[in-house]
């Protein structure tokens, strides 16, 4: 008989190779489909909070030369000049500048949570037919109020006007 015969045969195996461990480089798709999309997000919310700020920025203008304005007891036709500075800061100027009188004074209404400057004759008498008198208190407060809320004004009229398309 052989020497070999009597050993086992399971002694010549050789112990088990265990595999190579998986790398993490580099990684998946989805990582990458997941980082991209969180950049993306990041980038939008800089920019729609930069925009926003931006905003705040020129309403807080607006009010600080409303205050000077009313400091100086500034006329009627001032303030109707702040107003439609302030608007063209958010609307396009070619749908805000050529406004004037009676269109003016609605546009004025539209954005407006109550009603500004009483009716659209006093409105326009007192914006081209008057000397130049100073304003009243109501009228700076009821302008500060426009400029406060336009913001929100243009949104609710954005709602509606997606609601009845």
């Amino acid at each position: 008989m052989p020497p070999n015969d009597n050993q086992n045969p399971l002694a010549q195996l050789h112990g088990i190779i265990d595999p190579d461990t998986a790398s993490s480089w580099p990684p998946p798709f989805i990582y990458w489909l997941l980082a991209v999309l969180v950049i993306i997000l990041l980038a939008a919310a800089v920019y729609f909070f930069k925009k926003y700020k931006e905003k705040k920025e020129l309403q807080k203008k607006a009010l600080q030369e409303l205050n000077q304005l009313n400091s100086s007891k500034g006329s009627f036709a001032s303030l109707n000049q702040l107003l439609k500075g302030t608007a063209l800061l958010y609307f396009p100027r070619s749908e805000v500048a050529s406004l004037h009188g009676e269109l003016w004074f609605e546009f004025l209404q539209n954005y407006s949570a109550e009603t500004i400057f009483q009716d659209k004759q006093t409105f326009s008498r007192r914006l081209y037919h008057s000397t130049a008198q100073p304003c009243s208190a109501d009228d700076f407060q009821q302008a500060g109020n426009w400029i406060k809320n336009l913001p929100h004004q243009i949104k609710k009229q954005q709602k509606e006007s997606s609601k009845n398309v």
